[in-house]
């Protein structure tokens, strides 16, 4: 769904034209936009979201490793 939004949104803004031939400097713009800084901003929101709900400390590691000794895993 999002890569849907973001194809349309970009695509829209930039004058992307499917099916032809050559596309303007600002339609490549928008595809280079849509291959690099979009991922990019996804990227650095799930990193920002992993580090904010997953405090992983020595500690909690430590005893997540004794669970798993323990189920024999």
């Amino acid at each position: 769904m999002f890569q849907a939004m973001t194809f349309t949104i970009v695509h829209a803004l930039t004058g992307f034209v499917e099916g032809a031939a050559s596309q303007s400097e600002l339609a490549v713009w928008g595809i280079r936009i849509h291959l690099a800084v979009v991922p990019m901003v996804f990227m650095i929101v799930g990193i920002l979201i992993f580090w904010r709900f997953y405090d992983l400390t020595p500690e909690k590691v430590t005893e997540n490793q004794l669970k798993i000794k323990e189920m024999c895993i």
